[in-house]
């Protein structure tokens, strides 16, 4: 996940919060706040990691927000 997302130089991930979905918990759920330099929250990202029940294949998804709530970045892979 850390080369699909912008952090400028200073920002750090904070995680917080994660949970699992689906029947078999087959999708994990991560939030994570961008913390600048001086301790502010400037943005967020959510990453997906799902794993197909039928033949274990792994698809993952990330979306960068600004603290302003505007996709900086949408990447699957």
């Amino acid at each position: 996940m850390e080369t699909k997302i912008r952090l400028n130089p200073g920002e750090t991930l904070k995680l917080t919060g994660d949970r699992s979905k689906g029947p078999l918990a087959e999708t994990d759920i991560y939030s994570y706040a961008i913390i600048s330099e001086d301790g502010i929250e400037v943005g967020s990202i959510e990453h997906t990691d799902h794993t197909s029940i039928n033949g274990l294949k792994r698809s993952q998804h990330v979306v960068q927000k600004d603290s302003a709530g505007n996709v900086i970045v949408e990447a699957r892979w």
